[in-house]
């Protein structure tokens, strides 16, 4: 890399996060007067959450509050029950239409009437939001979104900004000795507070959890802790470690909170000061939870939200964010993400050139992934390693080039780390089957040499080695020791139902998919050059698709080969088409497009080399074929012959089998054994 484009790229990377730092600042103001006008919120007889906002005074951050629902109304249903606590100034929300308003007859104080508001609400969850707050668009479906996604959900509680954009709270821990933290860092835009994950409780002032118990009891604040304080923490450990549930945090639902000005600010506290009642309760609440509260051990923040995890933690490496709607790799890696999150890991997931406004990053984070992404001007991965309190965690390398890359970094920022190699496919053996029909390439003879060497390096150094089939762990033992390696493939399972699926007369045309990777390249110019002029001499009519990003680098104009590239639905053709073509003369690992024919019903052409590692049968899950002449007659007569056609179909199951999630999740749970007893070891 030349000088003047290592200037161009910090030049480029400065104006960057100087526009991510500005982008994220948003000033919110309440106006010291202002004009009531008509609200009108949708009315629902069934109501999914109750919104409940206690007021005492202060009515014009009332009204901004209810305002700023109003402009961003939730998708799921609600109702909005408004308390008045028996305020001494004057209100006015009559011009307010389908919000409830319950005006105490004595002043209860803010734990109180959150009770009562509890008590008379209809809907199957409780949303509290305190009064002094701005709503931002999403804040409510995000909450709602966290119970729908996560398995055992107690609460779920909002990041909370300043008026003037920073980060007020992103959730709280407790640590060793009853210390309390919120977790706060300088910019709301850092990775670390940008993903969801647990938390021992967050802040009352947004906080979604169900009416009622799973032993249908109600989830009240216990009233020893009225007027207020602990009140919202008591709730949330009840909800942990009574009921077994977590509490998390998520970034996606955000809430301007005023603090300070709401009406506990200003009443209930005649006869107390704030410090004592704090006081009060802080050791009312220590007495009630002295159990759970010498069970925590962490001493910082960091440390305390792993602990939430039982301490079970991996960090994976990528050369880039996953792609998981765009190609069987990617789906695979996702799906071993999402197999460690059923585990109960803490996940974090690091793609050293991520940026924020990566299109996929969102997916992960609401997955409850710690996803880095570039936030600061110098030295952003350490600082973000730094944060990172893991012992002996699982470093899972997504190809020997990343393992080369980052495994010196996570020996170093991490303690005690078990390395996994994750190969994906053996990609020397891939470049030197290339080399076989392209052997003056000095490209090529360069590539391999550097993917040999990277992949001896990984195998060796590496804990545990990941092969993509048994046939390449067979072969990685030249490499290392067959008692560190544990076969994960990819992952496939049915999408339809077979009977739901068009019939062979309703299709037409051959399906390829493929990236810009140079086996389907050449499998593609093989279609053009050699097997397609021998199928249109029989039948002129057929068309071959080609989904996938090689349009750009292929110079084919025939109008009976549609070049589709991207497409980000590929289901009408899985469904219309009438088989898939895979003519690949060389690669290595197993093949997705396969599979994915598979999961769809869809009969498939291939080679010997497509079908690596599938254990599929020619003429029974697949037909095989080497030669353009081979293939052209293999086509036809699976493009013509309904019996056979149908009987390859029907085991397209069987040929899924290897493939299935509960294959993935028990070999990942190998994986994890395997690990400890590396620890043990």
């Amino acid at each position: 890399m030349g000088l003047r484009t290592i200037i161009k790229n910090w030049i480029n990377k400065t104006k960057y996060i100087n526009n991510l730092h500005a982008e994220q600042i948003e000033v919110t103001d309440i106006p010291l007067t202002f004009t009531r006008s008509k609200l009108v919120f949708p009315h629902f007889s069934n109501p999914k959450v109750s919104i409940i906002i206690p007021f005492y005074n202060q009515e014009t951050y009332t009204w901004s509050c209810l305002n700023s629902i109003n402009q961003h109304l939730p998708t799921v249903s609600f109702e909005i029950l408004l308390i008045n606590d028996r305020s001494s100034d004057s209100t006015d929300f009559s011009l307010i239409e389908n919000i409830q308003i319950i005006n105490n007859s004595e002043n209860l104080g803010f734990l109180k009437s959150v009770n009562r508001g509890i008590s008379i609400a209809r809907g199957e969850y409780i949303y509290l939001l305190n009064n002094d707050t701005i709503v931002k668009e999403g804040f409510l479906d995000a909450l709602y979104e966290v119970f729908t996604t996560f398995q055992n959900v107690g609460a779920v509680g909002s990041k909370l900004l300043n008026s003037d954009g920073s980060l007020q709270e992103a959730g709280c821990v407790f640590m060793k000795d009853c210390n309390i933290s919120q977790v706060v860092r300088k910019e709301h835009y850092y990775p670390e507070v940008n993903y969801i994950y647990k938390v021992d409780y967050c802040s009352g002032c947004s906080l979604l959890f169900k009416k009622y118990s799973d032993n249908n009891e109600l989830n009240l604040f216990d009233e020893q802790f009225a007027p207020a304080y602990f009140e919202e923490t008591d709730l949330c450990f009840s909800f942990k470690y009574l009921q077994g549930k977590d509490i998390y945090y998520t970034p996606f639902s955000q809430v301007v909170h005023f603090n300070g000005v709401s009406y506990n600010a200003k009443n209930g506290y005649q006869n107390q000061s704030k410090k004592e009642l704090f006081e009060n309760n802080l050791e009312k609440f220590k007495r009630k939870w002295s159990k759970e509260i010498a069970g925590i051990s962490a001493i910082n923040t960091e440390q305390r939200i792993l602990e939430l995890y039982n301490n079970k933690s991996i960090v994976f490496f990528y050369y880039r964010l996953p792609e998981y709607d765009n190609n069987s790799g990617d789906l695979r890696f996702t799906e071993i993400i999402k197999a460690f999150k059923i585990l109960g890991y803490h996940i974090t997931l690091i793609v050293e050139s991520n940026r924020i406004d990566n299109p996929y990053l969102s997916f992960f984070q609401k997955m409850g992934v710690s996803t880095y992404y570039e936030y600061r001007k110098r030295k952003g991965l350490r600082k973000f390693f730094s944060n990172i309190q893991h012992i002996s965690p699982i470093c899972w390398f997504y190809t020997a080039d990343v393992f080369v890359c980052y495994y010196k970094i996570a020996q170093q920022l991490l303690q005690i780390p078990k390395l996994v190699f994750d190969m994906v496919d053996i990609h020397h053996l891939r470049l030197l089957r290339m080399l076989e029909h392209d052997p003056l390439n000095k490209n090529l003879k360069k590539w391999y040499i550097k993917a040999l060497r990277n992949e001896k390096i990984a195998a060796s150094r590496a804990d545990i080695v990941i092969p993509i089939s048994d046939e390449e762990g067979v072969y990685m033992e030249k490499f290392c020791s067959a008692n560190k390696m544990i076969v994960i493939s990819n992952v496939h399972y049915p999408k339809v139902k077979i009977e739901q699926t068009p019939s062979f007369r309703q299709r037409n045309n051959l399906l390829f998919i493929g990236s810009k990777h140079l086996p389907n390249l050449d499998s593609v110019q093989f279609l053009y050059e050699d097997i397609m002029p021998r199928i249109w001499a029989t039948n002129p009519e057929v068309e071959l698709h080609v989904v996938g990003d090689v349009n750009t680098l292929l110079n084919i104009s025939d109008p009976k080969i549609k070049l589709l590239g991207h497409v980000p639905d590929i289901t009408h053709y899985f469904l219309n088409s009438k088989l898939m073509v895979a003519p690949l003369r060389y690669g290595a690992g197993v093949k997705g497009k396969i599979g994915q024919a598979f999961e769809y019903y869809l009969p498939v052409v291939t080679s010997q080399i497509g079908a690596e590692g599938m254990k599929l049968v020619d003429g029974e899950t697949v037909l095989l074929a080497e030669t353009a002449e081979e293939f052209a007659e293999k086509i036809l007569l699976l493009y013509t012959d309904e019996v056979l056609w149908k009987k390859i179909q029907s085991h397209s199951e069987k040929g899924l089998r290897p493939f299935s999630r509960e294959t993935l999740f028990n070999k990942i749970k190998a994986v994890e054994l395997q690990s400890k007893n590396h620890d043990v070891n």
